[in-house]
């Protein structure tokens, strides 16, 4: 097995990893809290959850990014950077950044914690906030992967 195929291999299983936990966020996770009874709880038990899976995505955000950056240099593939027709690799690059922001960047430093928003009583309205911030992400994030999947095949060239 190649070296090529490892680094594919990784790539892919810590992009399912990492969109399988935000598919899970904020399709199930967020719309039950929203309608439960747990009333004081939601933003706690959301932090909580997030909070562990947030662990994970760090790691499986650098995953990706090392193992995206080993592909383009083993393939030798920066020029694709300064053509049209590989703009999906311009997506994955930017949906990557975002997330690195917001795990390595915003959340800790910004944020910091997530469990203030718990005391000022607005519950719900933080967890229908979070969950728009959530969906856009994740429309782009799912949007950007099937596009690239695409590309990754040459279906946007020939």
């Amino acid at each position: 097995m190649s070296d090529l195929t490892i680094a594919r291999a990784v790539h892919i299983l810590s992009v399912v990893i990492w969109m399988g936990g935000v598919s899970f966020v904020t399709i199930v996770l967020i719309p039950i809290l929203r309608r439960s009874s747990f009333q004081q709880d939601r933003l706690t038990i959301f932090n909580v959850v997030e909070n562990r899976f947030a662990s994970i995505a760090r790691i499986m955000v650098l995953l990706a990014g090392i193992s995206g950056f080993y592909m383009v240099h083993k393939l030798d593939a920066w020029s694709r950077f300064s053509q049209l027709q590989f703009f999906w690799m311009h997506a994955m690059v930017f949906v990557w950044l975002l997330f690195f922001v917001a795990l390595f960047v915003i959340e800790p430093f910004i944020l910091k914690n997530h469990g203030r928003m718990v005391k000022d009583g607005h519950s719900i309205m933080n967890l229908r906030k979070t969950q728009i911030v959530h969906s856009i992400i994740l429309v782009l994030s799912l949007t950007t992967l099937v596009i690239s999947v695409f590309g990754a095949h040459g279906f946007f060239y020939s």
